[in-house]
């Protein structure tokens, strides 16, 4: 019994060893599955979130990319329009200051002095001796041509010595001529005529003071007592007859002007309501329908002369019809106008417009370097006007070797500087031309200190040319283009007079007495 007992338990031990290995190999079986099932969910999980994130970055750029879009497309149009700003700040601040802007076009833009603060006080000097009126040093002269009276008034009641102080005034009368003739003259058929010296004091008052036709009809009406009433008419044809006498003094004016070394010229726009249009055949004059016409009124100009001519358009054909600078053969001193260049045997062209359009590149564009060239041709421009003050005829051939090494090292300084900038950016261009123009007309821009005859600036025809904007504002337009070329005629001789020192009154009464004055 105890021997099958033993048997039973060594029987349920070795089931129960079985079935141990039974649950071992299924517990092994269930590990591995465990393992597998946990390897599947967490490859699941990742998959779902790269899923899920995916799917939001997608959603999230479908979402912003219109934004982004939209906000780079405002950027680049705030960076356009910013630069469109500076260009447009640019362009306001531009003045006859720091461009070649004319001073008419400044509007109501206050310039600031350039010049420098002197230390001295306003007004007469310590040691000044101060001026006075005097005599005319001609006077006995006058006196015994009857050109002016002396009178005497003797407050003394015959007592001496005396102390004589004088008066001087003028006295304006009405003077009537009777002419008594056996057979009239043509020139006095009519029976009442007007004298020269009115004819000259209101083209003189006209043209040479700019007195606008009614206003100088009053002051003629008021001065003779209402004697004299001039018709508008009439006082254009007092101008008509004086400038077809000019003839010869124009004649004498143009041939003072071709024989001089220098020869400034300029011109400026003028409003007109007729011109000629020389495009057709045969040339034809246009009338303006509703407003003006613009043409251009040119000087010829040197220290003694001045002569004016008037085109219909500002053209180099208009050069070749004035005659003056096709046969021109000495230095011109010119604004770099193109069509002047190639007229006469040499070009001055203007400093102080260079200076201005430098000073506008360095204030302006805020380019430096416009600010170191502007600086060398200014000390150019300095040494020269001390030479010339000691007596000095030319520039030292040292000191002209320097200004010249000097230039042309700003403009190698110039080109490095334009290759900092890009070429959509504010200076570019500017710069660029600059330079361009100051390499090609290096010899028109440095003639004024090689050869010392020749004038820094060509402010003289500037001046000559002022006036005549003067004109325009008192008249507003000329009406017709015969009106704008006598104008210009007796403008010359004017202006030409005003040059020589010469007595203007009697100069005009000269010509209408076909009497030389300038030849």
């Amino acid at each position: 019994m105890g021997t099958n007992y033993g048997r039973g338990i060594i029987k349920q031990v070795e089931e129960l060893t079985v079935q141990n290995e039974s649950l071992r190999e299924e517990n092994k079986r269930l590990k591995a599955e465990n393992r597998e099932l946990r390897e599947r969910v967490t490859k699941i999980e990742t998959t779902m979130e790269a899923r899920i994130e995916a799917t939001i970055a997608s959603a999230v750029q479908k979402a912003t990319t219109p934004l982004l879009l939209e906000l780079s497309l405002k950027e680049e149009k705030i960076v356009k329009l910013e630069a469109e700003i500076v260009r447009l700040k640019t362009q306001i601040n531009k003045d006859s200051n720091n461009s070649s802007k004319p001073p008419s076009q400044n509007g109501f833009k206050k310039i600031p002095n350039s010049r420098e603060k002197s230390v001295r006080k306003s007004g007469g000097q310590p040691g000044h001796r101060g001026s006075y009126m005097e005599l005319p040093k001609n006077l006995d002269e006058l006196v015994e041509k009857g050109l002016a009276r002396l009178e005497i008034k003797d407050h003394t009641g015959g007592m001496e010595p005396y102390v004589s102080r004088h008066t001087v005034d003028i006295n304006v009368s009405l003077v009537v001529t009777e002419h008594r003739y056996v057979i009239v003259p043509p020139q006095h058929r009519a029976p009442v005529i007007y004298g020269n010296n009115i004819k000259a004091l209101v083209c003189l008052l006209s043209v040479g003071d700019f007195i606008a036709i009614e206003r100088l009809s009053d002051f003629i009406n008021e001065i003779t007592y209402g004697a004299i009433n001039l018709s508008d008419a009439t006082i254009e044809k007092f101008m008509t007859d004086f400038s077809g006498k000019l003839d010869g003094e124009l004649s004498a004016i143009e041939t003072d002007l071709l024989n001089g070394y220098v020869l400034h010229v300029d011109e400026s726009p003028m409003d007109v309501t007729q011109k000629p249009d020389y495009s057709e055949e045969v040339p034809v004059m246009r009338k303006s329908e509703k407003s003006s016409f613009t043409a251009y009124i040119r000087t010829h100009s040197n220290k003694q002369s001045t002569l004016y001519t008037v085109n219909p358009q500002k053209d180099a054909k208009g050069c070749e019809r004035d005659g003056i600078l096709p046969r021109f053969l000495g230095i011109i001193s010119q604004d770099h106008e193109a069509k002047f260049y190639k007229y006469g045997a040499g070009h001055a062209t203007c400093g102080s417009h260079l200076l201005r359009e430098l000073k506008g590149l360095f204030e302006l564009q805020k380019i430096p370097w416009a600010d170191e060239m502007r600086l060398l041709i200014s000390n150019m421009n300095k040494h020269k006007n001390a030479d010339l003050l000691a007596g000095r005829t030319g520039c030292a051939k040292g000191i002209l070797a320097y200004f010249e090494k000097s230039y042309d090292s700003l403009l190698s300084d110039g080109c490095l500087a334009l290759a900092t900038l890009k070429e959509n950016e504010m200076g570019y261009l500017e710069l660029r031309r600059m330079l361009a123009r100051l390499a090609e007309y290096k010899d028109c821009y440095l003639l004024f200190i090689r050869d010392y005859r020749v004038p820094f600036t060509n402010n003289l025809a500037e001046r000559d040319l002022r006036p005549n904007k003067t004109k325009l504002k008192v008249s507003g337009c000329f009406r017709s283009w015969h009106g704008f070329l006598t104008f210009a005629r007796i403008r010359s001789f004017f202006s030409t007079l005003k040059k020589r020192s010469c007595n203007l009154f009697n100069s005009f009464s000269s010509v209408l007495l076909s009497s030389p004055v300038l030849q």
